[in-house]
């Protein structure tokens, strides 16, 4: 089969790669990912603007952080994309997010903001040890069911064996059991905030509240795959 993985190197590589993205989000639709980036009219705009930052991100040279391309070498086509990060830090989830990428003083910046935080405050409770942390992993839409997901999740898993930590994966239900083949366990369903459920709400708020945004907390332990009924998330 002709997929290579390797690291992200250069800044053209997100030419071929955040197109790709943009397009695989939405089939199957991502419930979440309109809170973590900014909504544009048009798919030159929302691609330049994630170009952008991924570059920022590259350019940052932050050796916790890995930026992994599988390419189709027959076509030289990027197929999949991950983002993986040791956090390693003394509080990994403790800073709060500020959704600057929406307006100030809008709807949407204070329900992604409560979201987000939400979100990374359910996980902060419970995950305190050093971990590979998966920010973001997505799959050409026309060359799904060919291990490409896997080859970018078992990337990660492996490192963290390789430095003795954990893996945490915060999962749409969607994913759940592409993580679940490649040795996550399932531990518990991560609803949405309660900070959430304001009294009287608008009905954009309304809109925004409508969809799914639970997910599930997964995690393996190091050395080897989850054993259900064997082994114990350190939380629980």
């Amino acid at each position: 089969m002709p997929l290579v993985i390797s690291e992200v190197k250069g800044g053209k590589d997100f030419d071929k790669i955040v197109p790709m993205d943009y397009d695989a989000w939405r089939v199957p639709g991502n419930p979440q990912l309109k809170h973590f980036r900014p909504v544009f009219p048009t798919r030159e705009e929302a691609i330049a603007w994630e170009i952008n930052r991924k570059l920022t991100t590259l350019r940052d040279q932050d050796p916790k952080v890995f930026m992994l391309k599988v390419v189709d070498t027959e076509t030289d086509d990027a197929v999949g994309f991950a983002m993986w990060y040791v956090n390693d830090k003394e509080d990994p989830y403790g800073e709060k997010t500020v959704a600057k990428w929406h307006p100030e003083g809008s709807e949407e910046r204070e329900f992604a903001e409560r979201f987000i935080n939400g979100l990374w405050g359910f996980i902060g409770k419970r995950v305190t040890r050093p971990h590979m942390d998966l920010w973001s992993l997505v799959v050409h839409r026309d060359h799904r069911y060919r291990g490409i997901g896997r080859m970018l999740i078992r990337w990660g898993i492996e490192k963290a064996d390789e430095l003795g930590i954990e893996t945490v994966v915060s999962s749409l239900p969607s994913a759940r059991g592409a993580y679940e083949k490649c040795g996550l366990g399932v531990i518990e369903v991560i609803p949405p905030d309660e900070s959430l459920n304001v009294p009287n709400p608008s009905e954009k708020w309304k809109e925004l509240q409508s969809e799914d945004l639970s997910g599930w907390l997964m995690w393996r332990p190091i050395g080897h795959d989850y054993v259900e009924g064997v082994d114990k998330a350190p939380w629980v």
